[in-house]
């Protein structure tokens, strides 16, 4: 009996690997893929990084069984965004892509009150407020600049693609 039940305990973790996408996928926590408004999300990259390496990084990620992912552009990451009106998802915040990408189209809207330690109250992921998530989204008016979502105050900014930011895949 005590074979049987090593053995089985075994089986289960190798069908729960491979169900997850089968192991390192330089993620956080890997095997999480919660799907909110009919997308499916990674879960956080583990460290920070470019914004082309953001995009690099999604093209080739395995995770939760699938390859067909991609960096999210500012209207997917608006949908993590919750107890802030204005910048969800439909909020008066102009900012979205493809129409509204200028710097002049963000505003007071397209944020909220600042929340130290804030454990994730802006993200319906949880990410807190130490945690800014690149978007495939680049600013019109500035092509070395794209969109990012910032949950301090679970707003939006424009950054230097060569700042290091963390990511969250879409599919």
């Amino acid at each position: 009996m005590k074979k049987f039940l090593v053995v089985f305990a075994l089986f289960a973790a190798l069908i729960f690997v491979i169900g997850c996408g089968g192991g390192d996928s330089g993620s956080s926590n890997s095997g999480s893929c919660p799907t909110i408004d009919g997308n499916m999300w990674s879960p956080r990259s583990s460290s920070e990084m470019e914004w082309q390496e953001a995009l690099d990084y999604c093209d080739n990620l395995t995770e939760c069984g699938h390859t067909d992912w991609h960096l999210p552009n500012i209207n997917e990451l608006r949908t993590l965004i919750q107890n802030c009106p204005g910048s969800q998802t439909g909020g008066a915040c102009a900012v979205s892509d493809p129409d509204h990408l200028a710097g002049s189209d963000l505003s007071d809207d397209c944020y909220c009150e600042y929340k130290e330690n804030n454990g994730g109250y802006y993200s319906k992921l949880g990410d807190d407020g130490n945690v800014w998530l690149w978007s495939s989204s680049t600013r019109s008016d500035s092509t070395g600049y794209a969109w990012v979502v910032f949950f301090d105050y679970g707003d939006m900014y424009s950054r230097s693609k060569s700042y290091d930011y963390y990511v969250r895949c879409v599919r």
